[in-house]
């Protein structure tokens, strides 16, 4: 009988912190745009949100924002790196369609390791509880998806083969960065 309580109450805590937890990311994601009035910009953040923390299992420990805030900012930082392995691949495989563009792939990703360094410069600032200081790291880790996607579509007119994984991945630096900016 006692065993059978145990096993009840350690459930219930589990469901319990499970709905917390989902509740938090809900009602973050759904707020982050509308607090910074970006919600036309980035229509899809909500959704784009709520999947990103959905896929990371450490978001299920979340309590608070700040809990977010650090799950976001490694959920930036993972997708960063299998953003450069994609890069790497269409090198490696020569999949570009010109020298241009091979050059353009190159400059994204000495652009994409110096947005690395930021994010984990930002992650150590965040570790230590100094938002502003993680809050400007990730917004200078901006420059990575946006000068990468100006590498291709400004005078010379290429074609990004990672229009879809930059514009993901700024909505991913956002995350932690409009959530510090509501909560601090």
């Amino acid at each position: 009988m006692l065993m059978n309580l145990v096993v009840f109450v350690l459930l219930f805590n589990g469901c319990t912190a499970n709905k917390l937890a989902d509740d938090l990311i809900q009602k973050s994601c759904k707020e982050a745009p509308k607090f910074t009035g970006l919600v036309s910009r980035w229509p899809h953040f909500e959704k784009d949100c709520i999947a990103s923390f959905k896929e990371n299992p450490q978001s299920q420990k979340a309590r608070n924002i700040d809990d977010l805030i650090m799950v976001g900012a490694n959920n930036a930082i993972s997708y960063l790196t299998n953003v450069k392995k994609i890069m790497e691949k269409i090198i490696r495989e020569k999949k570009y369609k010109s020298s241009l563009s091979k050059k353009s792939l190159e400059d994204c990703l000495n652009l994409y390791s110096k947005s690395a360094r930021l994010l984990k410069s930002g992650l150590n600032y965040l570790k230590k509880g100094n938002f502003d200081e993680a809050k400007y790291a990730f917004r200078d880790a901006e420059e990575a998806p946006i000068f990468c996607e100006l590498k291709f579509n400004g005078d010379n007119q290429q074609i990004s083969p990672l229009t879809k994984e930059n514009n993901l991945f700024l909505t991913m630096i956002q995350i932690p960065v409009i959530f510090i900016i509501k909560a601090h």
